[in-house]
């Protein structure tokens, strides 16, 4: 199987060790202490309600690794940071994937998004991917410019496409990267 690299440790720009790894099972309540620590503001711009303990357990409870693959960073025994690969093999975009992530605040500009990035395209590319998506809110500018610096591309702006936890429209913004030889 393609996830037995993982886990992993990784060393942070700090030099701090982090630990790479498929969520699991048993990590439903370190995951949700996660994004309960995420700021308001990042959690208005993700897709679910995360502090809803429902919606963990939901996910938690229905893991599948041929549609979604989520990996966490783990700092010892508690997550840092959260990123999916999510695909359907079957259909017209089976060629595709999204990439969606999640970083906690204090981890922030210390090289751990790009290496849970990094980790998720080359997951993408042994499942023979050939793109990968991001869909990301303007409001998250810092989330923009490392998807940018690892190659993505803007392909598109939809005006007042989503809304967020709040009900506010906000604009989408589609990038795209291809992960093909």
């Amino acid at each position: 199987m393609i996830l037995y690299q993982y886990p992993k440790s990784e060393n942070l720009k700090d030099e701090s060790p982090i630990t790479i790894r498929p969520l699991r099972k048993e990590d439903e309540k370190i995951l949700h202490e996660y994004f309960l620590r995420l700021p308001p503001e990042d959690r208005m711009c993700l897709r679910d309600d995360v502090t809803d303990p429902k919606v963990i357990e939901n996910w938690i409870y229905n893991l599948d690794y041929d549609v979604v693959l989520p990996l966490v960073a783990l700092d010892i025994d508690h997550i840092v940071a959260n990123g999916t690969l999510q695909f359907d093999p079957v259909g017209w975009t089976k060629h595709q994937g999204e990439i969606r992530i999640t970083c906690d605040p204090e981890y922030r500009k210390k090289g751990l998004a790009t290496i849970l990035i990094e980790n998720l395209m080359q997951i993408a590319a042994d499942f023979g991917l050939e793109q990968l998506t991001a869909e990301l809110a303007p409001a998250l500018d810092e989330a923009y410019f490392l998807f940018e610096k690892l190659g993505f591309q803007e392909v598109a702006v939809l005006k007042d496409f989503i809304k967020d936890l709040k009900e506010n429209y906000q604009d989408l913004v589609l990038m795209v990267k291809n992960i093909s030889p």
